[in-house]
């Protein structure tokens, strides 16, 4: 198949174009169709970077992938063209025009990454929203600010981007990042941004840094022994901060708090709420202990049934009730679902009364450190009845 004529290696900013058909063909049953063309402006995915979408005389492609010089695209309906007929494409360029933000803030991020720190880009993955960088080294919060503002500071000073392609020798001698390795006969697309980075690269990238518009790290962490950050540039940049500004709108009217005393109210609730649970607790504890006090001394078995207890609760409440009784139980249903909790002096008898329990209850769980703990999905009435057999 003849190679595929890349017309955005000649302008990235060419949002339509003409071209002949070469091949039409269904690939998937379904109707998903692939369509290749003598010349196209359409981006393959590759790179890092995700495929164009657009149309081809009214038939929407959803996809573009390359085979060895040939690109081929995605339609997910019959075409209404043939081979050798003249098609007229159309690519989504706003599309387009953020993804070429975000490849070229990548790249100005990881040279200053770089020359900075000597921390090596050892991974990217762009999305549909922003993009992710993995570093062969921990970087600090500090670290990354800094290099957040070195970008930025970058942006807007302005500086022109070059691209041009030379032999596959040739690029070691550029100092240029790469993510593979060339063979002489290669021939490498080289990306460079001022003094900042120098990298071959197949995506597309605006023709100057100012383009960018802002970069903006919005989380990190710890990776493989070294750092993924998210990053958000240009038209990704701002869809973040005015979804976060909506956010905090909201959270303003709920809290009644002015936006600049959002966290100053959110520390003050989370106070009143550890407060009252607090106080919660003391009552629940008190509440189990007046339940306990009413079991008679030295009784076989007791057990309780108790709504809304979590596991913590359930635990309280059977140690209680086992410093008078034999065993203790405390339940609380879940549901279909009946969550437990069983204590006793005896761990021996403890384990010999979990285990029956389990069997007869269609129940899973553990015993550890004299309380036996876990979940029944037998009805209701068939762990009464399992209880009132033992007692």
């Amino acid at each position: 198949m003849r190679k595929t004529d890349m017309l955005y290696y000649n302008d990235q900013y060419q949002r339509q174009f003409e071209a002949q058909v070469l091949d039409v063909a269904q690939v998937l049953d379904g109707g998903v169709w692939r369509v290749v063309l003598d010349a196209t402006c359409f981006y393959p995915e590759g790179g890092g970077q995700p495929a164009d979408f657009g149309y081809l005389s009214g038939c929407a492609v959803v996809d573009c992938q390359v085979d060895d010089g040939v690109i081929y695209h995605m339609l997910v309906m019959k075409p209404n063209f043939d081979i050798g007929d003249t098609v007229r494409g159309a690519i989504d360029i706003q599309r387009r025009l953020v993804f070429m933000q975000n490849h070229t803030g990548e790249h100005l991020l990881s040279g200053l990454a770089k020359s900075l720190f000597g921390a090596t880009n050892v991974g990217f993955h762009m999305s549909a929203r922003g993009f992710t960088i993995d570093f062969d080294i921990p970087l600090s919060r500090e670290q990354l600010d800094e290099m957040e503002n070195e970008a930025n500071v970058t942006v807007w000073t302005g500086c022109d981007i070059e691209t041009y392609f030379v032999a596959g020798d040739d690029v070691d001698g550029l100092e240029a990042r790469a993510k593979r390795d060339f063979a002489a006969s290669d021939v490498a697309r080289i990306v460079e941004i001022g003094e900042y980075d120098t990298c071959a690269c197949a995506g597309l990238h605006v023709e100057h840094i100012a383009e960018v518009g802002a970069i903006k790290i919005v989380a990190h962490q710890r990776y493989k022994g070294g750092t993924r950050i998210q990053v958000y540039c240009g038209a990704d940049a701002l869809w973040d901060y005015t979804r976060k500004n909506d956010m905090l709108r909201q959270l303003s009217g709920l809290l009644s708090a002015e936006t600049e005393s959002i966290v100053a109210a959110v520390d003050k609730l989370k106070e009143a709420r550890a407060a009252a649970k607090r106080d919660a607790d003391a009552l629940k504890q008190r509440y189990f202990a007046l339940l306990a006090e009413r079991v008679e001394q030295g009784a076989k078995l007791v057990w309780f049934v108790e709504d809304g207890l979590d596991a913590d609760d359930l635990r309280r409440l059977a140690n209680l009730a086992a410093e008078r009784a034999q065993i203790a139980v405390a339940l609380s249903v879940d549901g279909a679902v009946c969550k437990y909790a069983a204590s006793s002096a005896d761990e021996a008898a403890l384990r010999d009364f979990a285990a029956r329990l389990g069997a007869a209850c269609d129940g899973k769980g553990g015993v550890a450190k004299g309380v036996a703990q876990g979940a029944l999905k037998a009805d209701f009435a068939a762990i009464t009845a399992f209880l009132e057999g033992w007692a």
